[in-house]
């Protein structure tokens, strides 16, 4: 348990660090005077868990020994709406979400 602990200690931090990086403003596109910055929803999942052993087998059969571990996580990145910037004008265009 103590491993899949650690596995997620040092997980965490990085999933939230690439997602803190364009948390709601992406990158900005320009083509001349014009300029696009897509706004996104970020949204961060992860899960795991551990096992044990050194038991006996129930039914009798050799001593068990035993350990397992995982994690996962997952980051879902979706745009909602992209910020137009021509010249002075400036307007929204929502993407239906």
């Amino acid at each position: 348990m103590k491993d899949t602990q650690k596995l997620f200690a040092s997980v965490a931090p990085k999933l939230e660090a690439m997602v803190k990086a364009n948390a709601v403003v992406g990158p900005r596109t320009s083509v001349g005077n014009r300029h696009a910055i897509p706004l996104v929803e970020i949204s961060l999942g992860l899960g795991g868990g551990g096992g044990g052993g050194d038991g006996v087998d129930p039914k009798g059969g050799a001593e068990g020994r035993g350990h397992g571990g995982a994690a996962g996580g997952g980051v879902k990145v979706t745009p909602v709406a992209v910020l137009i910037v021509d010249g002075s004008d400036v307007h929204l265009e929502s993407l239906g979400h």
